[in-house]
């Protein structure tokens, strides 16, 4: 079969407004953003930092103007600290992201400097890593169905799996990816899944016969059909930057209206409707791909990717070819457009499955902060200086997935080409070039599919309709390899000491283990701490022993574990099996500060063997009194307090505790 990409014109133009580069301001109201902006690679626990270009108003930074969505979890609720020295906003989530997962946050207009000027709406994106997986999947199992289904994943009961909608119907996840049949909403049709109406949980707006209905979720999975709108679901985001996702789609009735559906407070409707052509001249098949929704040109507004265009039969029976225009929409800011063109292509000679090629792709595939794009038949890189670079001929495919299958940073691709194919699997090299691999010999279908963790293992799985098996079948990720095997992790307690002791196997490109401890406080959230770093052997195929001192503990409950990290940045955590418990000591007794000498401050312990009034006095050489450090009631055990001595001059000086019949003195030394 012969089969070629024949290019009608190669309009490489901006589908940028101005070059923007991280060293440099986002807007004239963000300086910079952590995670960076488009990130592929950003750990599931991470905060979120925004550091603005003015003094901003404080006491307006709350969840009313700060909004953060995660695509399988919805809005979510975060803890929010403002440094007014700094200008630096931190972002907190109460829960962790999930693996792979995209997240996105609104900064509405609602900010105001203190000058009382409205920031510009601002929203920026990123995807949290995979952790580990081999790329090679298994079929775990199979959710029956009688005709081709549309699959989206998410957490639609909160409980921290993900679980399945297939077209009208919900599977729960028991957490073990093991998918049971819950309840059916009453429309059959085309689903959409987000958090549309922003009260934490994901909802669905489900498509049939021109009409979407509004599918609202009571917080368990049960939902309950509350508004209706004319028209089709498509592709979403917070075009408005209002802190509600938006929806782009194109008519059923022809491939040239692009409908913008605004999103006001969990009801949607049509906002406005653009009408584009395209350079293809033969009208026999009208042809459109998806929409995509990101933002081109890191400007912190979310733009439109729209491809049209036609398909037709080519000179040799039984051969069609197709035509494609691609169209750049530039958000203003407030969700309205300026239209381009900037491609247009001719996939020549292929078989009927041509009319139906899609699944076209924005993502930064090589972690250069731009969105770049990956669509049947060509490859556009985001070169950061206002172009997309043409890179060539790419596999054309009915329907992909893209997600860091194989836990490298990168994102791959999973992609099928006809009404009944293998799974085919491109391996990103990091480069934005791709290794083909084929996957599965079974038939599976184009028309959707969906990834995500659905095991709770760290790396991202799929679920696929299996085409002659009229089934969506689960395939799950193989466990990569652990860069360190721990064989032991151990602890013990000297007085208020605790002495860690770890043992490992063989260790790959280890960069060292970060010791962290939490205090365990009633039911309260673990609350880590980094307490110190051990150097690992980098590589190594025999065994190897740590030791690591925690001192001067006061009296409690502790977890330990450690962080053991790569030299390329991924870490792996592992947890100390139990807790460990700090006593009552059994006598009394001040302790030697330190350092000592000191400049200016120290640390000065104590143990109490009982409860009782301690005071904690300093003197200067001639016996007067120049600071108190206690001077309370405490509980039996073990305590440390800084002593501070900028405001006096250098010489010795004593201490002196007092508890009861108790009283120890030592004496100090403050050397400037």
């Amino acid at each position: 079969m012969k089969k070629f990409n024949k290019k009608i014109s190669v309009l490489i133009i901006s589908i940028f407004l101005t070059p923007i580069a991280y060293s440099t301001p986002i807007n004239p109201f963000i300086n910079s953003v952590s995670p960076p902006m488009n990130s592929n690679i950003v750990d599931k626990s991470s905060d979120i930092q925004i550091t603005f270009m003015q003094d901003m108003n404080g006491s307006l930074m709350t969840d009313a103007n700060i909004k953060l969505f995660g695509y399988q979890t919805g809005l979510m609720t975060a803890s929010l600290d403002y440094n007014s020295v700094t200008k630096t906003l931190t972002i907190n989530p109460v829960n962790n992201f999930k693996n792979g997962e995209k997240i996105s946050l609104t900064l509405t207009s609602g900010l105001k400097t203190i000058a009382n000027e409205s920031i510009s709406p601002f929203v920026y994106s990123f995807k949290t890593k995979a952790l580990g997986g081999t790329g090679i999947f298994t079929k775990s199992s199979g959710i029956p169905t009688i005709q081709v289904p549309y699959i989206i994943s998410g957490d639609v009961d909160n409980d921290g799996d993900l679980d399945l909608l297939i077209s009208e119907k919900i599977y729960k996840n028991n957490g073990n990816a093991v998918f049971t049949f819950y309840s059916s909403i009453s429309v059959s049709g085309y689903p959409v899944m987000a958090d549309f109406d922003n009260d934490g949980d994901l909802d669905i707006q489900e498509t049939s016969n021109n009409i979407t209905y509004f599918f609202q979720n009571n917080g368990n999975g049960d939902f309950i059909q509350t508004t209706f709108y004319p028209g089709l679901n498509g592709s979403i985001g917070d075009l408005n930057g209002d802190g509600y996702f938006d929806m782009v789609y194109f008519s059923n009735q022809n491939n040239t209206d692009v409908y913008i559906v605004k999103n006001s407070n969990g009801i949607s409707s049509i906002d406005t409707t653009y009408q584009i052509n395209h350079s293809c001249f033969n009208p026999q098949y009208v042809y459109s791909d998806r929409l995509m929704i990101d933002d081109l040109n890191n400007d912190g507004t979310l733009d439109l990717v729209v491809i049209n265009g036609l398909g037709f039969a080519g000179p040799n029976i039984g051969f069609y070819s197709l035509c494609k225009t691609y169209h750049s929409f530039t958000n203003n800011g407030i969700g309205r457009f300026s239209v381009q063109t900037f491609y247009s292509q001719i996939l020549s000679d292929y078989s009927p499955e041509v009319l139906f090629v899609g699944g076209s792709k924005t993502f930064d595939y090589d972690n250069d902060g731009f969105n770049d794009m990956i669509s049947p038949g060509l490859n556009l890189k985001n070169d950061g200086t206002g172009l997309h670079i043409d890179r060539g001929y790419f596999n054309i495919y009915n329907n992909s997935l893209d997600a860091d299958f194989n836990g490298d940073g990168y994102i791959d691709l999973i992609n099928i080409f006809g009404a009944a194919s293998y799974l085919i699997q491109y391996i990103n090299n990091g480069d934005g070039s791709f290794t083909r691999n084929n996957l599965f010999i079974n038939s599976y279908s184009f028309v959707s599919s969906a990834s995500g963790d659905f095991d709770n293992d760290g790396d991202i799985d799929i679920a696929e309709y299996e085409y002659y098996g009229n089934e969506v079948a689960i395939l799950l990720n193989g466990d990569s390899p652990l860069p360190v095997e721990l064989t032991s992790f151990t602890s013990s307690v000297i007085s208020n000491s605790v002495k860690l002791n770890w043992s490992t196997s063989n260790e790959q490109n280890n960069s060292g283990f970060e010791v962290q401890r939490s205090a365990v406080k009633n039911e309260s959230p673990d609350a880590w701490t980094k307490i110190g770093f051990t150097e690992g052997q980098g590589n190594s195929n025999s065994s190897a022993d740590y030791i690591f001192e925690d001192k001067n503990l006061t009296s409690g409950k502790y977890k330990y574990r450690l962080k053991q990290i790569d030299f390329n940045g991924y870490f792996e955590f592992y947890d100390l099996s139990n807790e460990v418990v700090i006593g009552i000591p059994a006598s009394t007794e001040l302790m030697q500060n330190y350092p000592n000498p000191f400049n200016p401050v120290t640390n000065i312990s104590y143990r109490l063997s009982e409860n009782g009034f301690v005071t904690l006095r300093v003197f200067d050489n001639s016996g007067r009194e120049v600071k108190t450090l206690v001077n309370e009631f405490k509980e039996a055990g073990y305590f440390t307090t800084e002593f501070n001595g900028s405001d006096l001059a250098s010489g010795i000086y004593f201490y002196k505790l007092s508890e009861g019949n108790f009283v120890q003195t030592k004496k100090l030394s403050l050397v400037k």
